[in-house]
């Protein structure tokens, strides 16, 4: 998102604190969205969860605000601990849901206080004393805060609990996924690794249920936010952008958990721009989060650096603008070393590269779970074949690294 680059560029292709990490640091920091609006003489601020650097923090890319590298428990920050007392809140946490049998880890709980006493809403606090201290300078500013919710464990505060009708939702369509025709390593995880447990329709609801208490709570952070832009006027000139690094599995196909696949629970998630020029409503084109970079930057009037992003100005402006037939999307792996590619096509055909392993076909416009994998069927050979010529082509346009990977694994040597 900060670079606008594929990770095979910038080096930090998983999380940096992991053993098989790719890079514990940025390969080359100049790359950085903040700098351009450094050099363009805007103050740059960072409140929250940083994530890039397992030593370097924020501090050391020359932003202000908070300065907490690598993944950085804010709980446990004597920052949020001084924040607890000044206010004179506490809070406590009692477990209702684990991920496994052994009950390892947390995946869900009660956050026994106050939304006030959570992160989220002092990381909310934060962002908006940094820019009231930017409005009262005049000087212009790029700042974001970064929040660690809704990533499990999902901990709903008081007056969130139980806010989501459960008798309202349903299991997923795939949540039967007999994993037939998918990679192998997936039904291995789906046993041994990330999984819901017990893998029942009656968990999996529960489940869905504390992750959209979950989602509630941080919207009403967002709101917040929002309200205190209008409220005080700063909204008029502020580009609002929100977005996810990554979605979440959330009991799909199965039981699995978490990130690490290129299904659409994982990999779709919210791009959302609030500005008094952008025209308000859905857009249907093809987007990336590597597109935020170039996107602020030419929104802004200046001159966008060359990034395997692109401006979203155009279906900004336009809701029947697409500029992009296809979206190239990579994995790295989590927790251990694995490659993966997919390419999702404008009118909804996805194919999935794993090497080593089976391709993956989808028609996302009659099966949106990928319960089908069409690479076997006769019917979709010529689809199969474009599909696979077109990410031999794409990874070759981008360099990627895997691109011989993906040329010889396809009979191209």
């Amino acid at each position: 998102m900060f670079t606008g680059d594929y990770a095979f560029k910038h080096g930090m292709g998983t999380n940096c604190d992991m053993y098989h990490s790719l890079s514990t640091e940025l390969s080359d920091p100049s790359r950085l969205l903040h700098l351009v609006f450094q050099k363009a003489g805007y103050r740059t601020g960072f409140i929250g969860k940083w994530h890039v650097g397992a030593k370097l923090g924020p501090a050391d890319f020359g932003f202000e605000g908070m300065d907490i590298a690598g993944y950085g428990n804010i709980a446990m920050s004597p920052d949020f601990t001084d924040y607890l007392a000044r206010e004179k809140l506490s809070y406590s946490i009692k477990p209702t849901i684990f991920l496994n049998p052994n009950e390892q880890t947390m995946l869900a709980g009660e956050w026994q206080g106050p939304a006030a006493s959570t992160p989220s809403h002092y990381l909310t606090n934060r962002m908006m004393e940094l820019l009231t201290k930017y409005a009262d300078s005049g000087d212009p500013f790029f700042a974001t805060v970064q929040y660690w919710d809704p990533h499990q464990p999902h901990l709903i505060a008081d007056e969130f609990r139980g806010i989501t009708d459960r008798s309202k939702i349903a299991a997923w369509l795939n949540f039967q996924d007999d994993l037939k025709g998918k990679p192998r390593r997936i039904a291995r995880e789906r046993q041994d690794f990330y999984r819901l447990h017990p893998r029942s329709e009656e968990q999996l609801i529960k489940y869905i249920g504390e992750y959209s208490d979950h989602i509630a709570q941080l919207d009403s952070e967002i709101g917040r936010l929002l309200d205190w832009l209008d409220s005080t006027g700063l909204a008029e000139e502020t580009i609002v952008i929100f977005t996810s690094d990554h979605g979440d599995m959330t009991g799909a196909h199965g039981g699995l958990i978490d990130k690490g696949l290129l299904y659409e629970e994982a990999v779709r998630v919210p791009l959302l721009f609030r500005h008094k020029t952008v025209k308000a409503g859905k857009r249907e084109a093809l987007a990336s989060n590597m597109d935020i970079l170039p996107s602020v930057i030419d929104l802004i009037g200046l001159e966008v650096p060359d990034r395997h992003g692109i401006s979203l100005k155009p279906e900004l402006n336009d809701p029947n603008v697409a500029s992009r037939d296809t979206l190239l999307i990579e994995y790295h792996g989590l927790r251990f070393l694995y490659s993966q590619r997919a390419l999702i096509r404008r009118d909804g055909m996805k194919f999935i590269f794993t090497p080593g392993d089976y391709d993956e076909l989808y028609d996302l416009r009659v099966d949106p779970g990928e319960t089908q994998n069409l690479v076997s069927c006769s019917e979709r050979v010529d689809d199969l074949a474009k599909m696979r010529s077109l990410l031999i082509s794409e990874t070759a346009r981008l360099n990627d690294p895997l691109r011989d990977c993906v040329a010889k694994f396809n009979g191209i040597w």
